[in-house]
């Protein structure tokens, strides 16, 4: 079996890729204490032991630090890209890794992006909405124009409650 298919392999290389790209281009460039300041100023409510971990990261630093050893990405990697090259920007409406707002907030100096978000699937849209497929294949037709009619006739799952 393949490395994406063998199902001994899940998550593997999603945590090194993921690892690799914390461990160089964030870690090294913001402190405890700017992440502290950051937490405090969007969620100055929070207590200071929620605001000092990262969401979903409470251990990055220390792994970083103790079991990476991973250099730093040159500085260049954080700066703000700007383009006016066509670009897709498809947001999950139900992401909680990162969530539909980042998809506006990407293109906000990509000008001639197309944001879209795709209600009711998680994180990775495209794998799970055929809506998502459709107008990712519909960009690479017309970059400029993709088709996103899809998305208005989208409805929210069917939850079931077990007894």
């Amino acid at each position: 079996m393949g490395a994406k298919t063998d199902p001994h392999n899940f998550g593997h290389i999603s945590h090194g890729l993921a690892y690799g790209v914390f461990c160089s281009e964030w870690m090294p460039y913001e402190t405890d204490a700017q992440v502290l300041r950051a937490g405090r100023e969007a969620f100055p409510a929070f207590p200071s032991s929620v605001l000092a971990q990262a969401p979903q990261l409470p251990f990055l630093r220390e792994d970083c630090d103790e079991a990476w050893n991973i250099p730093a990405a040159p500085r260049s990697v954080r700066d703000v890209t700007r383009s006016d090259i066509p670009t897709l920007v498809v947001s999950g409406g139900f992401d909680a890794q990162t969530g539909a707002d980042n998809g506006p907030y990407v293109a906000r100096t990509l000008s001639r992006a197309t944001v879209v978000t795709i209600p009711y699937v998680p994180h990775g849209a495209i794998v799970y909405s055929k809506c998502a497929q459709a107008i990712t294949v519909s960009f690479f037709d017309t970059a400029t124009a993709p088709d996103t009619a899809c998305v208005k006739d989208l409805k929210p799952p069917q939850f079931e409650i077990a007894p």
